[in-house]
């Protein structure tokens, strides 16, 4: 599909106009803030991996961090080292440096050893971004310090972190680019107090009816854009509250896919035509179509079809809420633990965690045995995966209430070595964060299946 006939495309076209138009021509701009809707994160992270790659347009190096925010006095630190690993392991760039395919003259070693000695580290990175600058053979061209974290914990503080970092002064053909949810808009006051220096941008995009126009593009013939098709209209009648709606094109879907003969997408189409009954409170009906997308999905697994192994341990999931929501919380406990297993059998361990802390969370005040033994198990299953994994994961939460229940036992051994783990995913105060996130979670009336 060709770049003017992509509706995604398209949208990416007017964030860069937008730029182009407000931000190009204007050299005394250095600190620029994207205001987005929460639906439009995907998108605006495909806007950068495209300005980021050979085919960017913009007239300026955007390099992009993804670096989670922990610890105010170490994000700085954590930048540097991030940029540092970034430069040294793109082996296109690698590649054409020693091909003496560009003049680029930077020295990364340099860098690497004054991070090891450093005192202070905002200072540094402003340093390393001002002589990476002018290494580039175009040196008038600004660079983009491009901030787009996988997580942030305490948002004040990455408030305050950049607060400090721009206090310092942006060297000149320094930009930074960072996002805010247009609702919260976290970073107003920033922006204020360097209104010199910043800009918000904002872009109506018409996100849905993008991504409607592309699900139904090709052969309306295809089993697959029909089904598609069924997926928006579904979407639709729950907007609409209209169940008698939401049935025709339920049953529809379940048409459509069933004469595929594909035991995955059959699965699916119960799945989340049952997904949407949610919505009504047809949970007869929801327990029906999940207990036979389950029985499908087990058969396509059996067939070898491995798709069928995320369906699975989603369906288990949909199926404990479903009890959950009908007050049967033994039933949703079994099968929030069913959730977990399976998820561990397919190598989808960060759903492991979601699943047990749901469970616990559900049988906490019901049975106290049960939901220690729950949060004990997730908690030692959830250190033996992978750092950069948990990060985006509840087990900062998990940690907190096994810490508490070996607090209460006054176990203190256990609950120093969950506070040493814990240090190293989260930071020091990675307790009071977890009690802040509480708290703004039971502000916004918030659940584990909307945070994550």
């Amino acid at each position: 599909m060709s770049r003017e006939h992509n509706p995604i495309a398209r949208l990416i076209t007017q964030i860069q106009q937008k730029w182009v138009n407000d931000i190009a021509d204007y050299p005394e701009i250095q600190l620029i803030r994207w205001l987005i809707k929460p639906d439009q994160k995907r998108l605006y992270k495909g806007f950068l991996k495209l300005e980021s790659s050979e085919h960017g347009s913009l007239p300026c190096i955007p390099v992009v961090l993804l670096t989670p925010f922990n610890d105010i006095d170490k994000h700085s630190r954590s930048l540097v080292n991030d940029w540092i690993e970034s430069f040294k392991n793109d082996k296109d760039i690698q590649k054409a440096i020693a091909n003496n395919d560009f003049a680029f003259d930077w020295d990364v070693e340099l860098y690497e050893n004054k991070l090891k000695d450093s005192e202070n580290d905002d200072v540094l990175l402003l340093e390393m971004l001002e002589s990476f600058q002018k290494a580039i053979p175009d040196n008038e061209l600004p660079l983009v310090l491009s901030l787009f974290p996988n997580a942030v914990q305490r948002e004040k503080d990455y408030k305050k972190w950049l607060d400090k970092l721009v206090s310092i002064g942006l060297p000149k053909h320094v930009k930074i680019m960072l996002f805010d949810d247009v609702n919260a808009r976290d970073f107003d006051d920033v922006m204020e107090k360097y209104s010199t220096i910043s800009k918000s941008l904002s872009v109506p995009l018409d996100l849905d009816g993008a991504i409607n126009k592309l699900a139904t593009m090709g052969n309306p013939n295809d089993p697959e854009v029909k089904f598609r098709s069924c997926l928006i209209e579904m979407g639709n009648s729950v907007s609409k509250n209209d169940l008698s709606r939401l049935h025709k094109w339920g049953n529809k879907g379940l048409e459509v896919t069933k004469v595929t003969g594909n035991k995955s997408t059959y699965a699916t189409a119960h799945v989340v035509y049952a997904g949407y009954l949610f919505n009504f409170k047809e949970f007869e009906m929801v327990d029906n179509l999940l207990q036979k997308g389950m029985a499908l999905a087990k058969q396509g697994l059996l067939g070898g079809d491995k798709i069928c192994e995320p369906i699975i341990v989603q369906n288990y999931g949909l199926q404990a809420s479903s009890k959950q929501l009908q007050k049967q919380k033994n039933e949703a406990v079994t099968l929030f633990c069913k959730q977990a297993d399976a998820a561990i059998q397919y190598n989808l361990g960060a759903q492991a965690l979601s699943a047990w802390w749901l469970a616990y969370s559900v049988i906490k005040k019901k049975d106290k045995a049960k939901y220690e033994l729950i949060v004990v198990k997730a908690y030692h299953y959830g250190t033996s995966l992978p750092k950069d994994v948990l990060k985006a994961t509840c087990m900062n939460f998990i940690s907190a209430d096994c810490y508490t229940i070996h607090e209460n036992k006054r176990d203190l051994k256990t609950c120093e070595d969950i506070d040493i783990f814990m240090r190293e995913l989260d930071g020091v105060t990675w307790r009071e964060n977890i009690e802040e996130k509480r708290k703004e979670m039971e502000k916004r009336k918030l659940t584990l299946l909307n945070w994550f």
